[in-house]
């Protein structure tokens, strides 16, 4: 009698217990949608001279914040003629920005759109995410979405989405996925959805981290 007393309660728990975890599935799975699919990201910008010639002068290093207009860097140009001295052309910043990468060297020859650096406004940082083609008709530009840095196990980010894209990644490939043979295996396409965060959470965000990103339907 205690026997079955207890694989009764046994029983009964494990009723409750899948039961909890189906409600919960059901739940997560008819009121949001959810991806790993995500990362941070930002506007980059390449930073560049106007003119050939020696960067006799380049003033920032990888980390460093500059405003709009502030001069990065000098550009020495060859003279057009020998009897013509050379002139300089100032590298402007054309946006406010951080230093997040640079290859640029004190005398070097540059070319004319040649990057030097790359920058980005790290105070504008956003979440980059792609879902299927199936789920985007859930969603709108407003919905709300919970946000996961894998940097920052202890911080939950709050977002909404601010752009939905208008085509499919594939879309956008420069190499054509048509299959030649006649064979064709649908396969479930991509849109890329940006969510802007309301916060950082006086957290450090960079370009790149991976994100778990969950938006509401």
């Amino acid at each position: 009698m205690k026997k079955k007393i207890i694989l009764i309660a046994v029983l009964l728990l494990v009723l409750v217990g899948g039961g909890s975890a189906g409600a919960y599935y059901y739940n997560e799975v008819s009121k949001y949608i959810s991806t790993e699919d995500a990362k941070v990201q930002g506007d980059l910008r390449a930073i560049g001279s106007l003119s050939a010639g020696k960067l006799i002068e380049w003033r920032y290093k990888e980390g460093d914040s500059f405003d709009k207009g502030d001069v990065l860097g000098i550009v020495e140009t060859a003279p057009a003629r020998g009897t013509t001295p050379a002139s300089t052309v100032e590298i402007l910043a054309a946006d406010k920005g951080t230093i997040i990468q640079t290859n640029a060297v004190q005398d070097q020859t540059v070319a004319p759109g040649a990057a030097l650096a790359m920058s980005t406004d790290l105070s504008q940082l956003y979440i980059v995410t792609n879902l299927a083609e199936t789920d985007i008709a859930s969603i709108h530009v407003g919905s709300k979405a919970t946000v996961k840095i894998d940097a920052f196990k202890d911080a939950t980010f709050t977002g909404h989405v601010d752009k939905i894209g208008l085509g499919t990644n594939s879309s956008f490939s420069l190499v054509s996925i048509t299959n030649a043979s006649g064979n064709y295996t649908k396969v479930i396409q991509k849109v890329q959805v940006k969510i802007v965060l309301d916060d950082y959470q006086g957290k450090r965000l960079i370009p790149g981290y991976n994100a778990t990103v969950k938006i509401e339907k």
